[in-house]
């Protein structure tokens, strides 16, 4: 398939839609045909198997995808990966087992689900589901594995794919209803994609039931999950903040400290929550900045993509005149490290790369940082805002909260440091070492040591970010004066 792209009015222009199978994937559905057809010859019973959802919206946009969920429409899905077990086994291939997810309608899952490995490929089995009964239209496209052909049951899937739209299958509030999860999820493709959000979709998540039931119905950890899937996909996380903030979502999602009142909770909160479009300007401006290096083995925007949605041409613009040149490289070098294999004791294997990891906290200090104001006690000791978000509103990781905070903590430090060097450039060799003695105290007290510790340069971009946060307007329509360039400098 070729590469997508945008016309002159940002429509995404597809140039054929189709499918085209990996060697792997054409495998997998040959071995899932002959299973499905051994079956109805065993049994005189038909049973149509077709992969669901994602996989099918990634694969006609051009985007690599791993996910393969498996519907079955006439068999549970645990039942069928017995079969394929089976199957592969007479094959000479080792029994693999298969892991049963049970339904929870609770947690608003209401299909069982059975998982395993096929071929090398983790694959889900599930019954069934009714294409109307899908959270957006361009998640209801199904692949049929025995014709391998494309099916469009709403008859409104592969037009909204076409035309850059996120919409319900069904009545929007209704749809949302069920499971308000889904209101994160429209957020998270409208983002990722640069896709518009239907009118009707918007007026339902403005719903003040709607926002109620997302608060209660929906655990803490798979709203933050959402999150991390919205900061961890590489492009569009400014996008997802303004999208929370238009929808009056910002403090769902980042549920500012509440006073509970027991002995060892949250008996105080002082401080004001500053305006959630600071967050979306200051990831916005952090995403150009983390653009205009990026490193030579990997770019996190492009990483597997064929398709490319619309762009944001101010920032386009911007890198046209930045890329390339030294604008904030020396900071690369540290923040942009693939890590040796002594740092094993450090970081397991399950955590992302040292330049992951930066990029991450760096938005997510971005996405807290109207709560950088705010401070609230917990069990008599003082913690950030942010901090207190983090941990027990969205229950994050350890090492994400510390290195929020230290970041956080050291914007005063960068500033102060920064500016006052500026505004007394050294002139001889006495001021020199003297400059250099401040800067290499403000370095150890931000973080320096193991590479994961090297949190330094990650805070002079966050500094320079917020520094040029009264620029915005000018950076957003891609205008870099000469006043600009010298305070970057």
């Amino acid at each position: 398939m070729t590469s997508g792209g945008t016309d002159m009015e940002g429509t995404v222009k597809i140039p054929r839609l189709e499918i085209q199978l990996t060697q792997q994937e054409a495998q997998i559905c040959e071995v899932l045909d002959t299973v499905s057809r051994r079956y109805e010859e065993k049994e005189n019973k038909k049973v149509q198997l077709r992969i669901a959802g994602g996989w099918v919206r990634d694969k006609l946009l051009g985007l690599t995808c791993h996910d393969l969920d498996i519907a079955i429409d006439t068999m549970m899905g645990y039942d069928f990966a017995v079969l394929v077990n089976n199957f592969l086994e007479t094959q000479g291939q080792e029994k693999r087992s298969i892991a049963r997810i049970a339904t929870n309608p609770e947690k608003s899952k209401h299909l069982e689900t059975a998982t395993m490995i096929v071929l090398g490929k983790p694959l889900d089995f599930v019954n069934l589901q009714d294409a109307y009964r899908r959270d957006f239209t361009i998640n209801t496209l199904f692949y049929n594995v025995h014709t391998r052909s494309v099916e469009d049951f709403t008859g409104k899937g592969l037009d909204d794919l076409k035309n850059g739209l996120v919409r319900t299958p069904l009545e929007p509030y209704e749809t949302f209803w069920q499971d308000p999860l889904r209101v994160m999820r429209c957020i998270r493709f409208a983002a990722r994609f640069h896709f518009k959000v239907d009118q009707a979709a918007k007026l339902a998540i403005l719903n003040t039931r709607i926002k109620q039931a997302l608060m209660t119905k929906i655990s803490k950890e798979r709203i933050g999950g959402e999150l991390d899937k919205m900061i961890e996909d590489g492009v569009g996380r400014s996008t997802a903040i303004r999208l929370l903030r238009d929808l009056d979502l910002y403090d769902v999602v980042f549920a500012p400290p509440k006073v509970d009142d027991t002995p060892k909770g949250t008996t105080a909160i002082e401080g004001k929550v500053r305006d959630p479009e600071d967050a979306f300007k200051l990831v916005w401006i952090i995403e150009w900045l983390l653009k205009i290096n990026p490193p030579a083995h990997q770019n996190d925007d492009l990483e597997g993509r064929i398709f490319q949605a619309e762009i944001d041409l101010g920032q386009e613009t911007l890198l046209s005149q930045t890329r390339g040149t030294p604008f904030t490289s020396h900071l690369y070098s540290v923040i942009r490290t693939i890590p040796p294999s002594a740092i094993a004791h450090i970081a397991s294997k399950e955590e992302p790369f040292p330049e992951k990891l930066t990029t991450r906290n760096l938005i997510l200090t971005g996405m807290l940082y109207p709560y950088r104001d705010m401070s609230a006690t917990v069990n008599k000791k003082s913690m950030s805002a942010g901090a207190w978000i983090l941990r027990f509103g969205l229950k994050g990781k350890n090492n994400d909260i510390d290195i929020m905070t230290k970041l956080m903590e050291s914007l005063d430090v960068v500033h102060r440091t920064v500016h006052g060097l500026a505004q007394s450039p050294a002139m001889d060799e006495v001021a020199i070492q003297e400059e250099r003695t401040i800067m290499g105290m403000a370095i150890r007290d931000i973080g320096y040591g193991s590479i994961l510790g090297k949190k330094w340069p990650s805070a002079f971009l966050l500094g320079l970010a917020l520094d040029l946060i009264p620029r915005f307007e000018q950076l957003q329509n891609g205008v870099l004066d000469n006043e600009t360039r010298a305070q970057i400098a």
